[in-house]
C-alpha cells in the first residue's frame, strides 16, 4: 500500500512539474505573439538574403532573444524594413493573407516551425539588451534568406510567383 501512494504522489510530483514548464513557455509565447518588434535593415548578405536589426520586447530578456528570428522572418513577410536610404517592401503584399492562411502561418511560426530553416542567429556581438520600463528590448542582427523564403511561399500558394506576370 505505501508503495502504491508513493507511486502515485511521485506521478502527481511529475504531472505538476511539467504543467508548470508548460505555463511557463505559453505565457512566453502570449508575450511575443503580439509580434511587437522593431526592425532595420543592416546590409545585404550576398545574393538572396538580408542582414536586418530586430528588436524585440518582452518582460524577460531570453524570451526576448529567442523570438528575434522568429520576428526577423515575420517583418520581412508582412512589415517590410527600411535603412541606408533604401525601402523593402514587405514579402506577402496582400492585407489579408495572414488571416486567410491562417493554419498555415501557425504551423509556419510555431516553436519548431519552418520559420527557422530560413533564418540564422543573431551574428556574434551584435545582440544588444535595453531596460525600458518593466521590459526588456533586446536587439539582434539577424540573417534572412529571403529567396528561399519566397520560393516556399509561392510553392505554398500565399503569394504569386515574381514570373506570374500581372
Amino acid at each position: 500500500m505505501k508503495k502504491i501512494l508513493s507511486l502515485i504522489v511521485a506521478l502527481a510530483c511529475c504531472c505538476l512539474v511539467a504543467t508548470a514548464g508548460n505555463r511557463k513557455q505559453e505565457k512566453a509565447n502570449a508575450d511575443t505573439d503580439m509580434f511587437r518588434y522593431d526592425l532595420e535593415y543592416v546590409k545585404s548578405g550576398g545574393s538572396g538574403v538580408v542582414n536586418v536589426k530586430v528588436w524585440s520586447y518582452s518582460k524577460k530578456k531570453e524570451v526576448a532573444n529567442e523570438q528575434n528570428r522568429k520576428n526577423a522572418v515575420h517583418g520581412i513577410l508582412f512589415k517590410g524594413h527600411s535603412g541606408s536610404g533604401a525601402v523593402f517592401n514587405p514579402i506577402v503584399k496582400s492585407a489579408t493573407a495572414l488571416s486567410e492562411h491562417a493554419e498555415f502561418f501557425a504551423a509556419f511560426f510555431a516553436d519548431g516551425g519552418d520559420y527557422q530553416r530560413y533564418v540564422e542567429g543573431s551574428i556574434s556581438g551584435s545582440t544588444e539588451v535595453v531596460k525600458v520600463g518593466k521590459e526588456y528590448k533586446v536587439g539582434a542582427v539577424v540573417r534572412v534568406r529571403t529567396n528561399e523564403l519566397r520560393k516556399h511561399l509561392e510553392q505554398a500558394n500565399i503569394i504569386r510567383g515574381l514570373s506570374s506576370g500581372f
